[in-house]
This record gives C-alpha cells, structure tokens and sequence, in this order.
C-alpha cells in the first residue's frame, strides 16, 4: 500500500510537470502569435509601401524616356543648325 502510494505521488508530480510545461507552451504559442499577427501587418505595410514606390519608379520612367526622346530631337536641331552655320 505504501509502494502504490509513492508510486500515486511520482504519477502525480510527473502529472503536474506536465500541466505546467503544457501551460508554458501555451504561453508560448500565444506570444508567437502576436508575433506572427505583428510581422504579418508590418509585411502587408511594407508591400503597399513597395507597390507605391513601384508605381512612382514607372512613372518616372515614361517620363525619362519622354524627355530623353525630347533630348534626343533637341540635339538634333541643334546639330542641323551647326551644320547649316558651318556650310553658309
């Protein structure tokens, strides 16, 4: 009888770590989670901040390659006009 009460007393300790770790995991589970919520809403900014910039990339984009087109055409009348200057 006393072997089966030592041995209720090592099922019951070994029971109650087991609860505490469970606990601890829980708590554990629950932190990642914010972290996982935090991350994600700081990804979800980050892509819209991104997509922005994008946009703004491609819009300065056309407008370079206007205004090069618009360079390019410039030069070019400015070369005919040193030509015609030199050849009068």
């Amino acid at each position: 009888l006393l072997d089966q009460d030592q041995d209720l007393d090592h099922l019951s300790e070994a029971i109650r770590r087991q609860r505490e770790l469970g606990l601890m995991i829980g708590d554990e589970l629950e932190t990642h989670a914010i972290l996982i919520d935090e991350t994600e809403e700081m990804v979800d900014r980050t892509d819209e901040r991104l997509r922005r910039a994008k946009k703004k990339l491609d819009y300065v984009g056309r407008k370079v390659k206007d205004n090069k087109s618009i360079c390019i055409v410039i030069a070019l009348i400015l070369i005919f006009f040193i030509l015609v200057a030199l050849f009068r």
